[in-house]
């Protein structure tokens, strides 16, 4: 006997609440590769829409799927993995204990981790979309600065929240929410 049967006033789970349940468990079971696959569903995602929006809407415009790829290829093998580490790695370096450690986060992780990682994703984006050393060197030239003080701009307050109200095992869920409009931004201005 089911638990709706044994239960009549509990209705049966639908399709979000499985796959919410279904997200939990993997995250416990496998934290690093469920964050993985998530920022690279994001991530293709976010570029896909800025192909859209950088075509003005027109649906007779294809796909450019090589550059989805590479967003995605970066979203599970850096995004993901790197998160997850920073996180814990952060914690352990400025315990909760620290007198304003909630401030000393953020200032590490805008300070130290956004440049180099807004570096690597102009790069290696644009090496896997096919694009070349020297293309990819110039897009930082031209993009970088403009991409991180904008990066500072929206996301200092969003990690303060973050890392000082957000749970350890849900920090890579809740930056993949806001990422969605980022990665936008950034596969823009990737372009």
């Amino acid at each position: 006997m089911s638990y709706s049967q044994q239960n009549p006033d509990r209705k049966e789970e639908n399709f979000a609440e499985k796959l919410i349940k279904a997200y939990l468990r993997h995250l416990r079971e496998r934290p690093v590769l469920t964050k993985a696959i998530t920022s690279s569903v994001v991530s293709s995602i976010g570029d896909i829409i800025a192909q859209k929006i950088i075509a003005g809407g027109k649906s007779s415009v294809s796909i450019n799927w090589r550059s989805v790829a590479a967003n995605s290829v970066f979203g599970f093998v850096f995004t993901g993995p790197l998160i997850h580490h920073f996180y814990i790695f952060l914690d352990k370096l400025i315990p909760k204990t620290t007198p304003y450690a909630g401030i000393k986060k953020v200032l590490f992780d805008r300070l130290i981790l956004a440049p180099p990682y807004l570096l690597l994703v102009f790069y290696i984006v644009n090496i896997l979309d096919g694009k070349g050393h020297s293309d990819a060197v110039m897009k930082i030239k031209e993009s970088f600065m403009a991409a991180f003080i904008m990066n500072l701009k929206v996301w200092t307050v969003l990690q303060y929240i973050n890392i000082n109200y957000v749970p350890m095992e849900y920090r890579v869920l809740f930056g993949n929410s806001v990422a969605l409009g980022w990665n936008i931004y950034l596969a823009i201005k990737r372009r």
